[in-house]
């Protein structure tokens, strides 16, 4: 998050929770929330707040949020969303939201793809999950993306301290399958991954 774009103030679990029950499509936090959700504690500080929705939920999205001031973030460079400007496919997948144009950000928004019941990966569509495994609901009732997942999208920047920190928070705790959903993942999108070998 660049600096020049704005300060954040993100929202918390609860307050996110708040303000996306009424969205009539499935959600999910993302992000580094979504690993301490899976763990049940939190692990670390969060400089913002993420949440997924799919892409073909942007008109809800849209209901959703009348009255806030929604971006598009693409490339470094924020332009404000005409609800109803409907995004394809590519680069186009991600909102920074605030309550009015002179507040902190507040949460970023992300559209995932999916494809006949299966959630697809963007930056790969050979790599897929069946929707119903793609999120997991916390303790709390907060829906939440699965760590497998949450781990794989943050894979292509091992030099970032936070994305070492939650695999290594989370890591050991995901059971086989989750591991070996996110091996394989890898091996296909990242075959020299450092943590191909550690899972």
């Amino acid at each position: 998050m660049a600096a020049d774009l704005g300060d954040w103030t993100p929202l918390t679990v609860e307050e996110t929770q708040r303000l996306m029950a009424p969205l009539g499509a499935a959600w999910w936090i993302a992000g580094g929330w979504a690993i301490d959700l899976f763990l049940g504690r939190v692990t670390r500080e969060h400089a913002d707040m993420d949440v997924a929705i799919l892409r073909r939920d942007q008109p809800a999205l849209a209901e959703l949020l009348k009255g806030w001031d929604v971006h598009l973030a693409e490339g470094g460079v924020l332009t404000p969303w005409k609800a109803g400007d409907w995004l394809e496919g590519g680069a186009r997948h991600q909102f920074w939201v605030r309550p009015t144009p002179t507040s902190p950000w507040a949460l970023e928004v992300l559209l995932e793809e999916d494809d006949a019941g299966r959630w697809v990966y963007r930056r790969d569509p050979a790599v897929s999950l069946p929707l119903e495994r793609f999120g997991c609901v916390s303790g709390d009732g907060a829906p939440y993306v699965a760590p497998e997942v949450a781990l794989l999208y943050k894979s292509n920047r091992l030099d970032e301290e936070r994305n070492r920190a939650d695999f290594e928070a989370a890591a050991s705790a995901m059971d086989d399958g989750r591991r070996a959903w996110l091996k394989a993942a890898l091996r296909l999108t990242d075959p020299k991954n450092l943590w191909i070998a550690r899972l």
